[in-house]
């Protein structure tokens, strides 16, 4: 690390421990209201207008029951659209069975990712989980999809957040072909790539290629050993990247037969390698494959290549006990929480297609994060800088409660501090207008509040990272979710 271009780092002493937890509270209602430019903190800035559609579990109970695991509670669409200088705000959940069926009986139905249905095996036996609908949310082709990794996407109105229903791209998702929560556009052919694992007995990597209209082009599938764990993936402009962990469901049959939830069902083998693998867009064919010394992750940054050379950014860390970790986010975390010690840290993965040798280095200057974000014009290229979501000692390091600046070509780190008891989504960034610049913009992001305990809507200049250009109060809070993205469309 570049000590001398290392900020430093708020350390302040620990108080209000569990104020981050409101944050994860259900938010009943489904609103739709405008915020005047006379209720905001800053303005926006000029010529910024579009849609921030982002997705996560707002409910997180039903009735009585808590859900086993933050993955599994129901998918919430925000849309927040910024216009003329005014912010309008709507949410909606989207109408899946398990939503439906459960909202009517006021009961866990449906099994999930760490959820089991109360009643033991019999309940839960031959039951797969319900899709969510809660992790990610696209326009693309003319159509906004919510996606959950394990099912097929479900269609939305972009203008209303009404549930259109299933979508399968016209009969080009098969029954048991599943759509990934993180797909990738190449920002120059509009074309969206994205894949699933799912098979019997051994997993498939099913890998789809979308058109820029929406059509279905190519699905292929193929074998990839046993692993089955495989939340992300990136693009170059010819290759697929994908990191298979060594996380198994060895034996299908306690989670068939109801005794384990999918969680519980997954084992991680920390004697066997990480395997990389590189598959090529236009045929779907595997041109090489990697062997790493073990590690798990969720996301991916940026890809890029350079003749033979390709490399990938990847967030790592040395065991799976994050998953165990994010089912205990509804209760207080004690005072060895230490994310900056302990949380996932940021990498730069080297990998030679001719020679076959291979190389991981830590990312010089990053802090351990999570929710790597670049500008997507530079998705599958070189890009100078990457925007992390982190959590600082603030004195309420209880969840994300700071963005950094990674810059890759000089090792500079910049940070910002949304302070004490507010804590914030991932970052978004939207280029500016006219800029020129790979920085030039902002990072929009939803903030919630403890103070307030309501969320905002907060506009970072991702350049300096310094000024809060805009802060947008809500009516309500946001429950903390995961993933979404911003187009310059606007639909209100």
């Amino acid at each position: 690390m570049n000590v001398a271009l290392q900020p430093q780092l708020p350390h302040r002493a620990r108080r209000l421990p569990g104020c981050e937890l409101a944050g994860y509270e259900t938010l009943f209602e489904e609103l739709s209201y405008w915020i005047d430019a006379d209720q905001i903190t800053g303005e926006i800035p000029a010529g910024l207008e579009g849609t921030l559609f982002y997705n996560g579990p707002g409910r997180n109970r039903i009735g009585e029951q808590q859900y086993g695991h933050w993955f599994d509670g129901d998918g919430m669409i925000s849309a927040v659209t910024i216009t003329g200088g005014r912010v309008h705000y709507k949410n909606r959940y989207v109408r899946t069975p398990k939503y439906i069926d459960e909202t009517a009986a006021q009961k866990i139905l449906y099994r999930g990712v760490g959820t089991q249905i109360p009643g033991g095996p019999l309940k839960n036996m031959f039951r797969a989980p319900g899709n969510a609908a809660n992790t990610n949310v696209i326009l693309h082709g003319g159509r906004l999809l919510a996606l959950w990794e394990g099912g097929k996407p479900w269609e939305l109105d972009p203008a209303t957040l009404q549930t259109v229903g299933e979508y399968t791209y016209n009969g080009g998702l098969s029954t048991l072909q599943p759509f990934s929560a993180h797909p990738r556009v190449d920002p120059h052919s509009g074309e969206l790539y994205n894949f699933g694992v799912f098979g019997v007995p051994k997993p498939k990597l099913h890998l789809y290629k979308v058109g820029p209209d929406g059509a279905m082009v190519a699905n292929t599938s193929q074998y990839v050993g046993d692993y089955s764990m495989c939340h992300d993936f990136a693009i170059t402009d010819r290759y697929a990247i994908f990191i298979l962990c060594p996380a198994f469901m060895r034996s299908p049959f306690k989670f068939l037969l109801g005794l384990r939830s999918v969680f519980e069902a997954i084992e991680y083998d920390a004697s066997r390698n990480t395997k990389v693998l590189v598959v090529e867009l236009a045929t779907a064919r595997i041109v090489r494959e990697f062997q790493f010394d073990c590690f798990f992750g969720f996301h991916l940054g940026n890809a890029r290549q350079q003749g033979d050379e390709l490399s990938i950014d990847a967030l790592c860390l040395d065991t799976m006990d994050v998953m165990g970790g994010l089912s205990d986010v509804f209760m207080e975390r004690g005072d060895d929480f230490q994310f900056l010690a302990d949380g996932a840290r940021f990498y730069r993965l080297s990998l030679n297609l001719a020679t076959g040798a291979s190389r991981k280095s830590p990312v010089e200057g990053a802090l351990a994060g999570e929710f790597p974000a670049w500008n997507s014009q530079h998705t599958g290229r070189d890009n100078r800088y990457t925007w992390l979501a982190t959590i600082v000692e603030n004195g309420t390091p209880y969840s994300f409660n700071a963005f950094q600046k990674v810059d890759h070509r000089t090792g500079e780190l910049k940070l910002h501090d949304f302070g004490e008891g507010r804590f914030t989504a991932e970052p978004n960034f939207i280029p500016r207008a006219g800029g020129a610049a790979e920085d030039d913009g902002y990072l929009v992001s939803i903030v919630y509040n403890h103070t307030r305990k309501k969320s905002e809507i907060v506009i970072v200049d991702a350049a300096d990272m310094q000024r809060e250009l805009a802060v947008v109060p809500l009516t309500h809070h946001v429950p903390f979710g995961f993933h979404g993205n911003f187009y310059e469309q606007t639909f209100v």
